[in-house]
């Protein structure tokens, strides 16, 4: 269980996140969507480390990660695959993937468990695992998307967030990660925390769906309850602090 408690996040004079409480189980895939600059993004970003919260607690499990290095984190067992997949274009699939074992570097036999572990995520996603040898530039967008996902497991975390995962992809690729990410959580138990613009995806993708307004949480249901048009377009188009058409939860 991911556990996200009153976070509070500031850039200088721009108040991020306004306390967003969520928790993420490790059995389903929880979607953030909202507007633009609603905190989507630094709300992986705080859990992650790569930005201090103001307040607030982030947990894995029990375990406090409030303020912990982004190396930190990972070990606890909690990794970002990052915006654009940022892959090393001139390194090798198994290079990059090599990589996402980082830190279990000097570990007693980290190099036989980092070919294991890249044999059984081979075994996973076999489109990829069949390219190990390819320089990553000459992957297709959606092959480069999952050798990202694939980095990130590398790293054995019980919770693997996403950030956008569908963007730059056309749409029938767009279709089968979103399936690639479905059967991830079911198979390995991993849990999934995903930032998305493509709402229409989120909504095919998460088992509940977190909408994020000006840094707060103003609804969480399951995707089935947010296909009604006029509600989406309550949070995304309208007055967020007014009440939800036809009697909607906040």
């Amino acid at each position: 269980m991911l556990e996200i408690d009153d976070l509070e996040v500031r850039f200088g004079h721009v108040h991020a996140l306004r306390g967003v409480t969520l928790e993420a189980a490790r059995s389903e895939v929880l979607v953030l969507i909202g507007p633009n600059g609603a905190g989507k993004s630094t709300v992986l970003n705080s859990v992650s480390g790569l930005c201090e919260p103001s307040s607030g607690r982030v947990r894995i499990e029990g375990a406090d990660l409030t303020g912990h290095s982004p190396r930190e984190v990972v070990r606890a067992g909690v990794t970002l695959v990052p915006q654009g997949r940022r892959l090393f274009g001139s390194m090798s699939v198994r290079e990059n993937l090599e990589l996402g074992a980082y830190t279990h570097k000097g570990e007693r036999n980290a190099q036989a468990k980092t070919v294991n572990k890249i044999a059984r995520w081979a075994e996973f996603f076999p489109e990829v695992g069949q390219r190990l040898s390819t320089q990553s530039s000459l992957l297709s967008g959606g092959q480069q998307q999952i050798v990202a996902i694939i980095r990130g497991l590398m790293s054995e975390p019980r919770m693997l967030m996403m950030d956008e995962p569908s963007i730059g992809l056309a749409p029938i690729v767009v279709k089968r990660i979103g399936e690639e990410i479905r059967r991830l959580n079911r198979e390995s138990g991993i849990g999934i925390v995903m930032v998305e613009q493509n709402v229409e995806f989120a909504l095919t993708v998460a088992d509940r769906v977190a909408i994020l307004v000006h840094g707060r949480v103003v609804h969480v249901a399951p995707p089935a309850a947010l296909r009604d048009p006029a509600l989406l377009a309550h949070y995304f188009f309208g007055d967020a602090s007014a009440p939800p058409p036809t009697g909607g939860k906040t």
